[in-house]
């Protein structure tokens, strides 16, 4: 029993009397910090937006919730990421874990599935991004997308639903897009050219 007793605070002089409580204060502090970059990084992305999001304030309200839920999801997504990556590799770094020679290889391995994978779906939804950030349409419009005509009845971020006239429902991948010619904005005519260069 002593021997027992005496191991076990052999353990805990060695555990909690060693490194281990300040490389958890460390730890804490990094994620402390890295919680507070995310928070501006929010704020910094949101008043960037601004002028971005105001530009469907004529469109119906569930409208303009959906559009701005979905032009704002991916640059805080990707910042919350990458803010995150970098804080856990850090912290993985206090406890003295060899991250660069286990961890780095294998995330490179994933990232390069997922987009090897998921191509043609990531294609779909960063053009369909650009759609919804130069507001080329919005739900009720009626536009010529390529060769084909309708009125949009829903964008999302891999597809537009276009209705025909016969009430056909027509959904167009956004790789598929090409030219675009809204008719309800005095046919102003907007190509995939003209969309990347205002970026």
């Amino acid at each position: 029993m002593s021997g027992t007793l005496g191991n076990f605070f052999a353990y805990v002089q060695r555990v909690w009397l060693g490194h281990l409580p300040g490389e958890l204060i460390r730890a804490i502090l990094v994620a402390a910090v890295f919680e507070g970059l995310v928070y501006l990084a929010r704020l910094w992305i949101l008043r960037r937006m601004r002028p971005v999001l105001l530009r469907d304030a004529g469109a119906p309200a569930p409208v303009r919730v959906q559009r701005r839920r979905m032009l704002l999801a991916l640059p805080l997504a990707c910042s919350r990421g990458v803010l995150y990556v970098v804080a856990i590799l850090m912290i993985l770094r206090i406890f003295r874990l060899q991250t660069a020679a286990e961890l780095l290889p294998v995330g490179l391995a994933l990232v390069l599935a997922c987009l090897v994978v998921f191509w043609r779906p990531l294609r779909d939804m960063a053009q369909g991004y650009l759609i919804l950030y130069d507001h080329l349409y919005t739900h009720g419009d009626r536009v010529r997308l390529g060769d084909r005509e309708g009125t949009v009845q829903e964008i999302q971020l891999r597809w537009t639903h276009l209705v025909a006239d016969d009430g056909t429902p027509i959904y167009i991948p956004h790789t598929q897009v090409g030219e675009v010619v809204n008719l309800s904005r005095k046919h102003k005519t907007v190509t995939e050219a003209e969309t990347e260069a205002s970026q």
